[in-house]
């Protein structure tokens, strides 16, 4: 059985129906081979950024019913101040088919309806007060989740292996803030730092198993929300430790000789 065809592509050449399939699944089908198993959810990219009165999502890939989806320039989307909840979603259109080809549309959608539908995938929620900008750079960790005003990528799913995910960004968040309050269990040290060493967003069971054995319970919302509220809960919990990190020694005796 033949598993594997490269074409050898030369000057002169006639390209053969075979050379042609073999293009096609190199270019189509070898990465979502590999994603096999996958929820959907962003891939990579789609960072958000906004003006005034326009939101931009940049470039990136996007994982949708076993499929990948790039995109390849910024979209943009309008948006005015309504003072209620309101979702940025990606919409996935069915496919079309012509004689050629199969085509697929993706269309950027301002709802109110905070439950995604299906082929809809969330990009950022907020509420926005007249005369505010929409914010969508944080203070610190905590920040990402204010209500007025700001741009919130809590229940943004990110694609990962059973289900979806944080956003990288935020883990990366949490891990940062966590190391710097120097004073971590070497347990928390380590999940911290394999956080920052890895190149994808952490799966949820990760999340979902760290939280549970530092709060010796079981999670009982694994929501995205929910992971999002427990690290928060967690890293408040450790900036307030007044204990010396362990590595430091005891603290030096000193003796007073009076006369």
């Amino acid at each position: 059985m033949i598993i594997k065809t490269i074409p050898q592509i030369r000057t002169g050449c006639i390209l053969k129906q075979t050379m042609l399939t073999a293009i096609a699944d190199s270019a189509f089908l070898t990465n979502e081979y590999m994603m096999e198993g996958y929820a959907d959810g962003i891939l990579s990219g789609c960072t958000l950024s906004a003006t005034q009165d326009v939101i931009v999502v940049n470039k990136g890939a996007v994982w949708m019913e076993g499929q990948i989806f790039l995109i390849k320039e910024p979209l943009t989307i309008n948006y005015s101040p309504t003072n209620t909840t309101t979702v940025l979603k990606l919409c996935f259109a069915d496919e079309v088919r012509d004689a050629d080809s199969v085509y697929y549309e993706m269309n950027l959608v301002l709802t109110r309806d905070c439950k995604a539908g299906k082929k809809e995938i969330e990009l950022c929620r907020f509420k926005l007060q007249e005369g505010a900008q929409l914010r969508y750079h944080y203070q610190d960790f905590e920040d990402r989740i204010t209500e007025f005003d700001t741009m919130n990528r809590i229940h943004v799913p990110y694609a990962s292996y059973g289900r979806s995910t944080l956003s990288p960004d935020i883990t990366r968040a949490f891990a940062n803030e966590m190391l710097d309050t120097g004073s971590l269990r070497d347990f928390d040290a380590a999940f911290c730092l394999q956080i920052l060493a890895s190149d994808r967003p952490i799966a949820a069971e990760a999340l979902i198993r760290y939280i549970e054995y530092t709060n010796n319970q079981k999670l009982e919302n694994c929501t995205n929300e929910g992971i999002y509220r427990e690290l928060t809960q967690i890293l408040s919990r450790q900036k307030g430790t007044k204990e010396p990190p362990a590595k430091q020694g005891k603290a030096k005796k000193w003796k007073v000789l009076m006369e």
